[in-house]
């Protein structure tokens, strides 16, 4: 009788190790999403109230790294990336000089902008959270620090997540450009806005789709 009251213990310990090593799982799978097509979008003001410059991208490309965790999805990390050759403003003029006098290098390289970060700060609820992700920005191959504030959302079998910050010229060794009295402000208004799929495998162990 002791002995079976033992195996007994002994199974039931077993059972408990079982479901705790499960949960701790649960609490720590991961999968990563891929962005294609995002929209970048900037603005800058002027000296003058009513002029502001306005330049848009639909090609910007990232990968964002994500796992569930009993208070909701969290951003563990992101990488993206955009083509200076993409962003347009509505003026072909506008756009060289803004490619020329901005994003080329000294040595006439035009480097893509680029933003990796880990997320630091996590809030809101099951299906929507905002992360405040710290990482580094480079523009022109200068990088900075610089934290974005990202709202990442499910949207069906995928995600959707929009960002916004501001970035100054003269952190990265940009002179505010002037023309005809007209000089843009130092700060620029960044504005990111993606849709994310996982790959199928990685759909089930987020659960999207619920």
């Amino acid at each position: 009788m002791q002995t079976t009251n033992v195996r007994r213990m002994s199974v039931m310990v077993c059972l408990a190790a079982s479901a705790a090593l499960a949960a701790n799982d649960a609490k720590t799978e991961s999968a990563t999403v891929a962005v294609q097509g995002g929209t970048a979008s900037f603005v800058a003001n002027t000296n003058v109230a009513a002029i502001s410059i306005k330049g848009k991208s639909t090609a910007l490309a990232a990968k964002l790294s994500l796992h569930r965790a009993p208070e909701g999805l969290m951003l563990e990390h992101i990488d993206a990336r955009l083509a200076v050759k993409t962003l347009v403003t509505g003026m072909g003029l506008r756009d060289d000089h803004m490619r020329k006098y901005i994003f080329t290098t000294a040595d006439g390289q035009v480097p893509d902008l680029h933003f990796e970060g880990d997320n630091t700060t996590c809030s809101g609820t099951a299906k929507e959270i905002t992360c405040n992700v710290a990482g580094k920005l480079s523009i022109r191959g200068v990088t900075r620090p610089f934290t974005l504030p990202l709202k990442v959302r499910e949207d069906g079998a995928g995600f959707k997540a929009t960002g916004e910050g501001v970035v100054k010229l003269s952190a990265y060794g940009i002179e505010q450009p002037t023309q005809l009295g007209v000089k843009t402000a130092d700060d620029v208004l960044l504005h990111f806005d993606f849709a994310a799929k996982p790959a199928s495998g990685d759909v089930a162990q987020l659960g999207g789709g619920r």
